[in-house]
């Protein structure tokens, strides 16, 4: 990271209440928490890295000239040391101080929740852009700083790759930058130093990887980035979602609430689901406007919802806001339809837990429409989770096909029987280990009508065991189609409906990938 354009920072202003030895005040210009930095006067956080030992640390510091000390507890060391009560939230204060306080000249979204999170930033974002022409975004599908697009963008950022980035976008001099705030940023106080304009909280539901006691770790960061609102700052909730409404009752009751099913500030009502298309009508304030999106399903109408809102709360028209949100056609990965002509729809989304399925499959079988689902067993999922999964395929889907690329054949049959411990009919479920055979199995048994939900992986990319090549569904989706449509009639499998299933376990193996 540059940062010879950072300015001399002192500590003591910064930090007026903590505890300087060694020196009464330490001047830096950059900041790190890695001790092995080549940076030029800088300061080392000490205490980030929860596996490593404070003293080995910082005897590497020093022996990579750092000139002092950011750290928890005294530590035995000649260099100064400013002791805070919590080194990450100094951290994540400072850096945003040698960045020059970006969030005094832009404006700046943070979204967080659950579930959701990235599609309503990608809402938020479309809508802006069209008002603004230019907007910034982090989130797990990638980021901008408004000029640069198609940046990588982890969700495991820390505080100064986001000083970094808004740092960045205020030098394009971007009008506003969305955060998608992720569990990890939460844990690691990554955005303790940034102030903001609007909070989105999208979910409050547990997920597969989120028990109980992480659930409350959640609601209690959330609770603390209230702290970080600016004074004219904004929230904006999920009146659909029951837990979400009563943390926000007792922590912000003048937030601003959008919903599809429950009362709210912002209102949806469903006019028409086709193939391919939703229809909303939206109300905010004293003004009504029609919405159309290719995007399909309830959750994402939601997030719709959610973008109006962000709109509203900055005082936007609402044709403006309904405008820039119809731009946005599709989202990587979620719900995103493959774009070849055919009578089967076939759509990719990264459904990979119990509840994310569901909604995806609703959202796919559209006033009744037959879905084939083609589902990656979950990863780091406990035998209730994948059982829930299992019951979730059997009871939404109308044909289940179950792929397995991300472990070992051995730990993977484990995982595919706990699928099937939630069905109450696992012989209908054919098992196909290749992912690409999978799918085209799924397109050669459909039949005109119905549709195809690619579940599990979404954008990101799996190997093919057999050829070890890196593809992604929508490359094999598309490839598979076009070669379907290419054949002649006799040469094509028969698109007549599958003869009933015997009941014994079957294993496809399609061709060579």
């Amino acid at each position: 990271m540059d940062r010879s354009s950072f300015l001399s920072i002192s500590l003591k202003s910064i930090f007026p209440n903590a505890n300087f030895i060694g020196a009464e005040d330490i001047l830096c210009q950059a900041c790190d928490q890695h001790p092995d930095s080549h940076l030029e006067n800088w300061i080392f956080a000490s205490g980030t890295n929860p596996w490593a030992s404070p003293e080995q640390e910082v005897l590497k510091a020093q022996a990579h000239g750092a000139v002092g000390i950011l750290t928890e507890q005294y530590l035995p060391t000649p260099m100064p040391q400013c002791i805070v009560p919590n080194v990450h939230d100094a951290l994540g204060k400072l850096s945003m101080h040698l960045a020059g306080n970006p969030c005094n000249k832009i404006l700046t979204i943070g979204v967080v929740g659950t579930h959701g999170k990235t599609t309503a930033c990608l809402m938020i974002a479309s809508m802006l852009k069209k008002i603004g022409k230019s907007v910034a975004y982090h989130t797990t599908l990638g980021g901008s700083t408004g000029q640069q697009t198609g940046l990588m963008a982890e969700p495991t950022a820390d505080a100064l790759t986001l000083a970094q980035w808004l740092k960045q976008s205020t030098l394009e001099k971007t009008p506003a930058a969305i955060l998608e705030i992720t569990d990890e940023m939460l844990q690691s106080h990554a955005t303790a130093g940034i102030e903001f304009d609007v909070l989105v909280f999208t979910s409050l539901r547990r997920t597969q990887r989120c028990d109980s006691l992480q659930a409350r770790g959640i609601e209690n960061a959330m609770g603390r980035l209230l702290g970080q609102l600016k004074e004219h700052g904004v929230v904006v909730c999920n009146a659909d979602d029951a837990r979400l409404n009563r943390w926000a009752s007792r922590s912000c009751p003048e937030a601003i609430r959008y919903g599809l099913d429950a009362d709210a500030d912002v209102q949806g009502r469903r006019l028409r689901s086709m193939v391919g298309e939703q229809s909303l009508m939206l109300s905010a304030g004293n003004c009504i406007a029609p919405l159309t999106s290719t995007i399909l399903g309830d959750h994402n109408a939601r997030h719709m919802l959610c973008a109006v809102a962000v709109g509203y709360s900055l005082g936007l028209e609402l044709y403006e806001t309904v405008c820039g949100i119809e731009r946005l056609q599709r989202i990587p990965g979620r719900m995103q339809r493959v774009p070849v002509e055919h009578d089967v729809k076939v759509y990719i989304d990264s459904a990979d837990q119990p509840d994310r399925l569901a909604v995806a499959l609703h959202a796919a079988s559209n006033n009744g429409t037959p879905v084939t689902c083609v589902a990656e067993v979950p990863e780091a999922a406990t035998p209730e989770q994948l059982a829930a999964y299992g019951r979730v395929l059997e009871r939404s889907a109308s044909y289940v096909i179950l792929t397995q690329s991300r472990r070992s054949i051995r730990f993977g049959q484990k995982a595919i029987w706990q699928v099937l411990d939630g069905c109450e009919r696992p012989a209908a479920v054919q098992i196909v280990p290749n992912r690409r055979a999978a799918i085209e199995l799924a397109i050669r048994s459909s039949r005109p009508g119905e549709a195809i939900l690619l579940a599990g992986w979404g954008a990101d990319r799996w190997t093919n065991d057999q050829t070890k090549e890196s593809r992604c569904d929508l490359d094999v989706a598309t490839e598979l189609l076009r070669e379907f449509l290419s054949e002649t009639p006799c040469e094509s499998i028969s698109m007549q409906a599958p003869a009933p299933i015997a009941p014994t376990l079957k294993i496809y193996r399609g061709k060579a990938g």
